[in-house]
């Protein structure tokens, strides 16, 4: 049995706050009673990505925002509206009668948003990661009845990267929780899927795609969503060294078949993605030791005492650092580092950064700077041409700099904006940057975009798994990172999409950490 109330037999209407939720039941399926105003809606309790317990989320609105990685979803319709989520919500009836709210059985499902006629008669995709995939959708959900062509260069469906080096990678996913979509949602959302499809090249003036073995595809509107890829080591490596890097699903695939049995892997670079990696090997009982330039790891991106925390907590796993120390030369079955020490191994895998891919982009004669370069409405110097995800660099709508952002929520509500706007919508890209890294049974959220962490001051507790840090650069607060504060995390992304003030976003901390009892340094 679900927990919460049977919402079949009701509850008191005034007993529910306006703006407030409740999680119940109906029959044996858990659902979400929320109100806003004088109007009470019902929909599934758990978000669709990965199953975020919603009732501890914020009512935004008629919304709701799943507390995990920040989903947000339509109350009344039950769309996913932002990503990291695709999939709807169930929706529930609910009457009232005099001073009880009740909820009965699933509504019907809502029809499908219809849009405006538009002469853009077809929209081309090339990509099909975070970005491409989730402007896919898009274009669908918002009504769009043109044709839509996603390609990719990938031989499988589009799959859900960050899994990769989380429970993948760790043995605990199974392969059919790793595609987005499956063949038949494409089908029946009338989207063309290409598999490895191969873009050449770009007429921007003709609007064609050219494709490996001759074929041109024509198109109204084109989303470039071309990614990143590794960095590849540049030491000398004997042929006889497999070095692995983690992007795809194959590269996976290939990385947990390496990894079986393997006594000892050696990880080059303590990035998100190596460190991830070593948390799932050392999950399976792989020895691990990690080799980077950084002492701590992470203090680039989240400060020193939270990267030093980061390390203590994989030692605690077993896990060795070689820090300061870069790689010289990798030899069938040690990497040498540049002290002249060895590390031996039966597995190397390199985590070192990816680089833009933006080559197709270039030879089209676009703008490109660290990035495809667009404006606030994502559309590159070519006209009907926009670019979104890890290769796009566009203004930040926090201070007007360009940033490009290498994180899968970015990217997905980055494609989710370019869609609506290469139908036709003019709609500045305001979303706050955000995306999350697991380490064991640890998980760290950042909100915001800090170019520098050398200005963090720590509330609360990260021993006591209890925490959050303000990210300030020129006096600024531009982000925000939290160990289990999941409340903190949301209502700090609310503020910064509404530009409020620092003030306001330290009275969110201050109030959060006061409930329990922990008092903060400002």
């Amino acid at each position: 049995m679900a927990d919460g109330p049977d919402l079949t037999a009701g509850v008191r209407f005034a007993d529910l706050a306006d703006g407030g939720m409740i999680a119940g039941h109906v029959g044996e399926e858990a659902v979400l009673l929320a109100r806003r105003g004088n109007e009470c809606f019902a929909v599934s309790a758990f978000c669709t990505h990965y199953h975020g317990p919603l009732a501890e989320g914020l009512m935004v609105d008629e919304t709701v925002r799943c507390p995990w990685h920040h989903a947000c979803f339509d109350l009344r319709s039950g769309r996913a509206l932002r990503a990291p989520a695709l999939r709807p919500l169930r929706t529930f009836q609910v009457t009232r009668d005099g001073e009880w709210i009740r909820v009965n059985e699933a509504a019907p499902e809502h029809p499908p948003i219809q849009s405006a006629a538009s002469d853009v008669e077809h929209i081309a995709i090339v990509g099909a990661g975070a970005a491409g995939s989730f402007a896919a959708s898009e274009l669908r959900r918002n009504g769009y009845a043109g044709r839509v062509t996603l390609l990719t260069r990938d031989e499988r469906l589009p799959f859900d990267k960050p899994n990769l080096s989380k429970d993948y990678l760790a043995g605990r996913a199974p392969d059919d929780w790793i595609p987005l979509r499956g063949e038949e949602d494409y089908a029946a959302d009338h989207i063309d899927l290409r598999l490895g499809a191969h873009v050449e090249s770009i007429d921007t003036r003709r609007r064609e795609l050219h494709l490996a073995g001759g074929e041109a595809i024509a198109f109204d509107r084109l989303i470039l969503a071309t990614g990143a890829s590794p960095r590849h080591l540049e030491v000398k490596t004997d042929p006889a060294a497999r070095v692995h890097y983690l992007r795809t699903w194959a590269d996976a695939d290939e990385l947990r078949k390496a990894t079986e049995g393997a006594g000892k892997a050696v990880i080059i670079g303590a990035s998100f993605i190596g460190l991830e990696t070593a948390a799932s090997l050392r999950e399976r009982g792989v020895d691990v030791t990690v080799v980077g330039t950084d002492d701590p790891p992470l203090a680039k991106v989240l400060g020193n005492e939270i990267g030093a925390f980061v390390r203590r907590t994989h030692e605690s796993h077993g896990v060795r650092f070689r820090l300061g120390r870069r790689p010289a030369e990798i030899r069938s079955d040690a990497v040498v580092l540049d002290d002249g020490s060895t590390e031996p191994f039966d597995v190397v895998i390199a985590g070192i950064g990816v680089t833009a891919e933006v080559g197709l982009a270039q030879r089209a004669g676009l703008a490109v700077d660290r990035g495809i370069v667009v404006d606030e409405f994502l559309e590159t110097s070519a006209p009907h041409v926009f670019a979104a995800g890890d290769v796009a660099r566009f203004p930040s709508a926090r201070n007007g700099e360009p940033i490009r952002i290498e994180h899968w929520v970015a990217a997905g509500r980055l494609g989710q904006a370019a869609a609506r706007n290469a139908m036709g919508a003019r709609e500045r890209f305001t979303s706050v940057p955000f995306f999350w890294s697991q380490h064991y049974d640890l998980v760290f959220s950042y909100v915001g975009h800090a170019a520098r962490a050398d200005d963090v001051q720590i509330v609360g507790s990260l021993e006591a798994t209890n925490a959050a840090a303000v990210y300030r650069v020129n006096g600024r607060i531009d982000a925000v990172a939290t160990l289990f504060r999941d409340d903190v995390s949301l209502g700090v992304e609310r503020a910064m999409e509404l530009n409020e003030s620092d003030a306001a976003i330290l009275e969110i901390i201050r109030g959060a950490f006061a409930v329990v009892g922990m008092r903060t340094p400002f």
